[in-house]
C-alpha cells in the first residue's frame, strides 16, 4: 500500500483569456477555485465549480469554461454526469432543470422543474447505463432517455418521501441508495415506479440507515452508511446479501464510492483511498503538499486520478505521484456585495448583511480585477467587508469599511493601516469589541474621505488628506446609516436604510468649522405628494441630478442645490399606458432598486431585487434594455450592485449567484478627439455583431461614408462610444470596401476622421 501524505508542489494551470469582446459581448467573472464533482469522458474532463464546468481537454492539455455565458441553461449546477454510449454530458441544476452537452450543442430539458412537485425537488446524483441516464434525487430516480432528451420514467423504490442519493447497476439488478436503506430491484421488471417492486435489503445492522452512495464492482455491492456522528460505515454485499464491514474509521466521512476497470475510488472529504478489484487498499492520497485536501469528489481513469476539491478545485493526480491544480482567473469565491471600477480596475466586496443589517461574520474577501488578472486580499481575522473606495491618482491604493472591523487601508495588496476604536474617533458599539460598523465611503476634491458610521455619536466622521480626523457634531437619527455621495457642488447625501430616507449636509467648503453647516434629514415626497420611505441606492448623473433606489422603483431631485431652501420633491417618472384609459404608471414602481450606476451618456443602469437590471433613457422615460435570467447570461435576477467601466463600456453586475459583465455601448467622453479608432478592424465576412468607434467627445456627430461620399450611416455617439450595425438605410448589409468615419464634437469646434474596411 502507498500512502501520499507529503507530495510535490501544485502546478497552477491556466490559459490566457480574450481580450474586451465586441459590444454586446459577455463575460464571467466566476470563481473557478472550487470543484464538487467531476465527469470523465474520452477526450475531456469535466468539473462543476457549482456555478460552471472546468473543462480539461487530455489531448492538448487545455483549459476552458462554460458558463450560462457560453450556453449553459443555469448557473446553479447540482451534479453531472458522461454517457459513454451517447457521448453526451449530463448537467442536473439545483433547480431541477436538465441540459445535455453533445459535442458542441447543449439541449434543454425542463420537463422536471416546469412540472409541480410538492415537497423538496432535487436532484443528487447522475449515473448513465446505455441510452438512459439515471437521476437519483428527492423524487425517487427519474430515468432521462439521453438521445430522445426526453423523461421516460420515474422509478419510486421505498415509501412515500423516500429520497435516492444513488444508484448503482449489477447486470439487471439495480440498487438504490436512500435515506430510509439499500433497495434492489430487477430491471426487467415493467413498472419500477411502483414501490411494491422494489425490495428493501435488511441485513444490514440498521435496515432503515441513511445510505448516501453505493458502486458494484466484481460481484460485490459496496455501499456507505452516513453517520450523524461524523464516523460512517462502508459495507460490501456478496451475491446473496451477506452483510460485512468493509471500512470503518473514526472520524471519517464518505461522500462518493466510484468503480473503473482497475478497482474503486472513496472519496472522503479529508481523503481518496484507492482499492483494487479484490477490494485491497492500494494508495491513500491525504495531501497535496499545498493546502489542505477538501474533497468533495473524485474518479479514476488508468493511471489517473482526477479529485474535486472544494477549496483547490479541479486537482489531477498521476501514477507517478505528480498533482496538478486545473485553474482559471477569477475571485475567489462568487460572493459579491459591491463593485466599484476605477481606473481600469474593478474591485469586489464578498461581504453579506441580512435584511436587518445585522454581521454576517463572513471573512474579508475583496477581488481586484485588471487586464484579465485576479488578485485576491483575504483574512480569517477581518469580517463584512461592505464598500471599496479606490484612490483615483494611485490605482495600486485603496479602502475598505467594514461592518465592524472599521476602516482598512491598502497599498499594493497590502493592508498598510487598520483604523477602529482603539486608534481613531472611529468607535464601536460595544466596548472593546469588534463592532466599529462603517458602511458609506467617498472622497472630495480635496482628497478627505468622509465615511458614515452606525449606532455610535457622530454619524460622519472625516478622514483628512493631512492624515487626521474631524467628527462632525451631527447624529443622524436612524439605526443605520448606509452609502454617502459627494455631489459635484460638494453637497454629501446619505442613504438611511430600513425605512428612514435620506439626509443631506453642506459644510460649505469649511470641514473644520462647523457653525456654517447645514444639516437635512427627509422622507422621499414625490410630485404625488406620496411619501416613500425606504431607500436603497444613490447616485449623481452627469447633469447634477439626484437619483434614488427605493422599494417603488427611482425618483429623481432635478432641483438639489434647493434643498435647504425649500421642501422640493422627488419626481418619479410616470409611463403612460397608451391603452386609452389616459392613465399613467410610475416607471419601475413595483421594483426595489437595489444599485444605480450612470454611463457615459447619462444613462441609468438600475440593478433589482427581482428582476435584474435596466437600462434607462438618460431622462429616465424610456426603458432600452432590460437583462434578466430568461433572456440574458445574467446568473440572477438579483442584482446587488452595479458598476461601469468608463474606458471600455464594461457593465459589470454583482448578482446573488457571482459577477457577469457585458460590453456596453456607452463609454466616457474624451475632452478633446484623441486615439480614434473603429474596431473589428477589418471586418471580416463572417463577422455578425457591430462595428464600433471609440474615444470620441461626448454626443459626437458620427457619419459613414463610401470613399465616393456617399453617406452611408449616420448617428450620434453614447458617451465616447458609437456603434454602426454595417448596414444601410435599406437594411443590408454593405459592399465589401473601405468605408470614412467623420466625427464632429457637439459644437462643431473639433473634427476627426478614421476608415475601417468591410468584406462581405
Amino acid at each position: 500500500m502507498r500512502i501520499f501524505s507529503s507530495l510535490p508542489v501544485l502546478l497552477l494551470f491556466t490559459v490566457s483569456i480574450k481580450a474586451q469582446g465586441p459590444v454586446g459581448s459577455w463575460k464571467d467573472h466566476l470563481s473557478y477555485c472550487s470543484a464538487l464533482v467531476v465527469a470523465i469522458g474520452p477526450d475531456e474532463v469535466y468539473a462543476s465549480t457549482g456555478s460552471s464546468l472546468l473543462i480539461f481537454n487530455k489531448k492538448y492539455s487545455e483549459l476552458r469554461k462554460v458558463s450560462k455565458v457560453q450556453g449553459l441553461t443555469e448557473t446553479g449546477i447540482s451534479t453531472i454526469g458522461w454517457s459513454e454510449e451517447r457521448e453526451a454530458l449530463i448537467i442536473a441544476y439545483q433547480s431541477t432543470n436538465i441540459d445535455i452537452v453533445s459535442g458542441n450543442n447543449i439541449f434543454n430539458v425542463p420537463e422536471i422543474k416546469k412540472k409541480y412537485f410538492p415537497g423538496k425537488k432535487e436532484i443528487y446524483k447522475i449515473r448513465t447505463r446505455g441510452k438512459y441516464a439515471y437521476l437519483a434525487g428527492s423524487l425517487g430516480i427519474i430515468v432521462l432517455d439521453i438521445g430522445k432528451k426526453e423523461i421516460y420514467d420515474t422509478w419510486k423504490p421505498g415509501e412515500e418521501g423516500t429520497e435516492v442519493y444513488d444508484v448503482a447497476f449489477d447486470g439487471t439488478t439495480i440498487y438504490a441508495a436512500t435515506n430510509s436503506g439499500l433497495y434492489y430491484s430487477d430491471l426487467t421488471i415493467a413498472g419500477l415506479a411502483y414501490s411494491g417492486n422494489w425490495f428493501r435489503i435488511n441485513s444490514f445492522p440498521n435496515p432503515l440507515a441513511s445510505f448516501n452512495t453505493v458502486g458494484f464492482l466484481n460481484k460485490k455491492v459496496y455501499v456507505n452508511l452516513s453517520s450523524r456522528s461524523g464516523t460512517d460505515t462502508i459495507f460490501c454485499l456478496d451475491n446473496s446479501h451477506n452483510v460485512t464491514i468493509f471500512s470503518l474509521q473514526s472520524g471519517i466521512k464518505n461522500f462518493s464510492i466510484e468503480t473503473y476497470s482497475e478497482g474503486f475510488i472513496v472519496a472522503s472529504g479529508s481523503m481518496v483511498r484507492i482499492y483494487n478489484t479484490d477490494g485491497l487498499l492500494t494508495s491513500v492520497i491525504s495531501s497535496y503538499n499545498s493546502g489542505s485536501p477538501d474533497i468533495a469528489h473524485a474518479m479514476a481513469e488508468g493511471e489517473d486520478i482526477w479529485i474535486a476539491d472544494r477549496s483547490n478545485g479541479l486537482i489531477k493526480y498521476s501514477i507517478s505521484g505528480n498533482f496538478t491544480k486545473l485553474s482559471l482567473p477569477g475571485p475567489y469565491t462568487n460572493n459579491v456585495l459591491f463593485i466599484v471600477n476605477a481606473s481600469n480596475k474593478t474591485y469586489i466586496a464578498g461581504g453579506a448583511l441580512d435584511n436587518a443589517w445585522n454581521n454576517q461574520w463572513r471573512p474579508l474577501q475583496i477581488f481586484i480585477h485588471e487586464n484579465n488578472t485576479w488578485q485576491w486580499q483575504l483574512s480569517n481575522d477581518l469580517h463584512d467587508p461592505l464598500r471599496i473606495l479606490p484612490d483615483p491618482n494611485n490605482p495600486d491604493h485603496f479602502w475598505v469599511t467594514t461592518w465592524g472591523a472599521g476602516l482598512l487601508e491598502y497599498e499594493k495588496n497590502t493592508l498598510v493601516k487598520k483604523y477602529d476604536y482603539t486608534n481613531s474617533p472611529l468607535q464601536t458599539i460595544i466596548p472593546d469589541k469588534p463592532y466599529t460598523r462603517i458602511c458609506g465611503i467617498a472622497m472630495d476634491r480635496d482628497r478627505n474621505i468622509w465615511i458614515t458610521q452606525t449606532g455610535v455619536p457622530g454619524s460622519i466622521k472625516v478622514l483628512k488628506a493631512n492624515n487626521t480626523w474631524t467628527q462632525f457634531p451631527v447624529t443622524i437619527d436612524a439605526p443605520t446609516i448606509g452609502d454617502i455621495i459627494i455631489t459635484s457642488t460638494g453637497q454629501k447625501w446619505i442613504v438611511l436604510p430600513r425605512g428612514f430616507g435620506l439626509f443631506v449636509m453642506d459644510d460649505n467648503g469649511t470641514i473644520d468649522n462647523f457653525t456654517d453647516d447645514r444639516y437635512k434629514q427627509m422622507l422621499i415626497r414625490d410630485n404625488d405628494n406620496k411619501i416613500i420611505s425606504n431607500v436603497y441606492s444613490i447616485a449623481e448623473d452627469l447633469e447634477g441630478n439626484i437619483w434614488v433606489g427605493t422599494d417603488q422603483g427611482p425618483a429623481v431631485y432635478f432641483n438639489p442645490s434647493r434643498i435647504f431652501d425649500e421642501d422640493i420633491s422627488a419626481i418619479r417618472i410616470k409611463i403612460p399606458r397608451n391603452d386609452g384609459s389616459g392613465l399613467a404608471d410610475y416607471m419601475l414602481g413595483t421594483e426595489i432598486i437595489s444599485s444605480i450606476a450612470i454611463d457615459g451618456a447619462n444613462r441609468k443602469w438600475l440593478g433589482t431585487y427581482n428582476s435584474g437590471a435596466y437600462l434607462l433613457s438618460a431622462d429616465g422615460t424610456t426603458k432600452l434594455i432590460n437583462y434578466n435570467e430568461e433572456n440574458s447570461p445574467l446568473f440572477s435576477n438579483m442584482v446587488v450592485s452595479i458598476a461601469i467601466d468608463g474606458k471600455t463600456g464594461e457593465i459589470w453586475f454583482g448578482t446573488s449567484k457571482g459577477v457577469v459583465s457585458v460590453r456596453g455601448e456607452a463609454t466616457t467622453g474624451a475632452e478633446k478627439f484623441s486615439s480614434i479608432y473603429a474596431f473589428p478592424n477589418p471586418v471580416r465576412e463572417n463577422y455578425e455583431g457591430v462595428l464600433t468607434i471609440t474615444g470620441l467627445m461626448r454626443n459626437t456627430s458620427v457619419k459613414i461614408t463610401d470613399v465616393s461620399g456617399n453617406l452611408v450611416y449616420k448617428t450620434i455617439s453614447q458617451g465616447g462610444q458609437a456603434t454602426w450595425d454595417l448596414k444601410t438605410y435599406t437594411g443590408e448589409r454593405v459592399s465589401t470596401g473601405v468605408y470614412i468615419i467623420l466625427c464632429a464634437s457637439e459644437d462643431g469646434e473639433q473634427t476627426a476622421v478614421t476608415k475601417v474596411l468591410v468584406i462581405k
